[in-house]
């Protein structure tokens, strides 16, 4: 696995590093600059699908976006959340050095667990493109079959979940196999556009995935990074910009329409009306003007995740004391029994929790999710020196989960093991969500893909005949 490099991020990265010493948190803004170099130096390999840059690089953001936020209103972390800013801060920040340092470490040890650019070539050559497509068509009608027998709420509802993401394990093999081949590019652009349309009918921000799967397919084909590889990456972020910013301006409207005023985060208007109602907000905001000062400030704080966690330290140990692992026990119990093994357990509610542990009351809000996040739980439960140890140990679970995929399907064409990387370890990939979700997600997530679906992929697999995952 070799890493990219790059003289264009090189000095980007240096300019930033400079400029940081005019900004409110020069030290932290360095700090972020350096983390972020050591990022891109141990995941971003050439000819790599970017699955695992994603995965570490998300939660990067989650955290360090926060002193981008700071120094824009030209503020010290400290001013921007009262007295605990910049302790929050260097925990999240060194929480995160630990999580990828231990994941790079068990990797480093295991590297054969990724497909090289050579057997990425040689499946993509070898694979038919309209294959991947009917296998797309076929598992998302699938799905959609599936779903009316499963009611929401049911405690079958997550296997129906889980399932709809096997799609994505397609997309990501056909995005590997576009920019290896470049087959049928008009088809292949009208195909992410009907996704993108598609994601809107959701009461989240769907329409993230086929921006994030096309740019992490897309590094696929880059063996060194300049002028032209940058150019190339702008149709992608400039659109995904743009829309996140949108959606920051019309979401409230847009989720309180799709759930008709019900205390509920499902979607309960059809496809055609969602998505007339979203083409009309989206022409109201850009008439109006989506880009302003309120837009921007939601979409800082939306991105940056360190608001909960720094109102907890005023309360954690000062006037609830470390719970030493009971946050945790509560959390494994209610996401690792089903709900169709005890239908009692209730609807998970985050805004309980982020009450109890912060100052914030949220009241009767039915449309939007609070979290603390999993690392602001880590420390609930052990303080500052165990929050490092608990979140090392986390990282080493994301190398054994992609070990774990490897021995379960060493033999599999390295389009659909590219593909299934990313389905099992993006849940593990975050900073904001909750232990509950995430130790739900990637143990349920990891059983229903590599052992309930197993006979599926299996079956794509023989369909494709390709089934060499051997490095030459």
């Amino acid at each position: 696995m070799t890493p990219i490099r790059s003289s264009i991020i090189d000095w980007g990265l240096a300019l930033a590093a400079i400029y940081s010493f005019t900004t409110p948190n020069p030290v932290e803004s360095i700090w972020s600059v350096w983390l972020l170099r050591l990022v891109l130096r141990w995941f971003w390999w050439q000819e790599q699908p970017g699955i695992l840059l994603i995965c570490v690089i998300t939660p990067f953001f989650e955290i360090h976006t926060t002193v981008l936020e700071a120094n824009r209103y030209d503020l010290t972390l400290n001013e921007l959340f009262a007295e605990t800013g910049r302790q929050t801060f260097w925990l999240a920040s060194f929480g995160f050095f630990s999580v990828i340092s231990a994941f790079r470490w068990l990797l480093s040890r295991n590297p054969y667990i990724i497909p090289s650019p050579e057997a990425l070539r040689k499946a993509a050559s070898n694979t038919s493109q309209i294959k991947l497509l009917v296998a797309y068509v076929v598992l998302t009608v699938a799905a959609a079959m599936l779903d009316p027998l499963i009611p929401w709420g049911s405690g079958l509802h997550q296997l129906e979940t889980y399932f709809g993401a096997s799609s994505q394990v397609i997309l990501v093999a056909i995005g590997i196999h576009f920019w290896l081949t470049k087959q049928r590019p008009i088809l292949i652009t009208a195909f992410f556009i009907l996704l993108v349309v598609a994601s809107f009918y959701s009461y989240f921000s769907e329409w993230r995935v086929p921006f994030t799967l096309l740019f992490i397919t897309l590094l696929t084909s880059i063996k060194s990074f300049g002028p032209k590889q940058a150019l190339t990456i702008v149709p992608i972020i400039v659109p995904a910009l743009a829309l996140v910013l949108i959606w920051q301006s019309i979401k409230g409207e847009y989720r309180e329409f799709l759930s008709q005023g019900q205390r509920t985060q499902a979607v309960l208007v059809d496809r055609n009306t969602a998505l007339n109602k979203f083409q009309d907000l989206t022409v109201a905001a850009i008439k109006t003007g989506f880009v302003n000062d309120p837009v921007i400030a939601s979409t800082y704080r939306r991105a940056g995740y360190l608001e909960y966690f720094s109102a907890t330290l005023k309360k954690v140990p000062e006037s609830i004391p470390f719970e030493n692992g009971t946050l945790l026990g509560e959390s494994l119990q209610y996401s690792l029994i089903p709900r169709i093994i005890n239908p009692n357990k209730g609807f998970k509610d985050d805004k309980v929790k982020v009450e109890r542990y912060t100052d914030y009351f949220f009241g009767y809000n039915s449309f939007s999710s609070f979290s603390l996040g999993h690392y602001c739980e880590a420390y609930i439960d052990w303080g500052k020196v165990g929050m490092m140890l608990h979140l090392a140990m986390y990282g080493i679970l994301g190398a054994l989960l992609l070990r774990i995929t490897y021995c379960r399907f060493e033999t599999i064409n390295p389009l659909l093991f590219s593909g299934l990387t990313w389905v099992i370890l993006q849940p593990w990939g975050t900073f904001q969500q909750d232990m509950v979700t995430v130790s739900g997600t990637l143990t349920w997530g990891t059983f229903c893909h590599l052992a309930l679906f197993g006979p599926i992929y299996s079956t794509i697999n023989s369909w494709f005949r390709e089934n060499a995952l051997q490095q030459p």
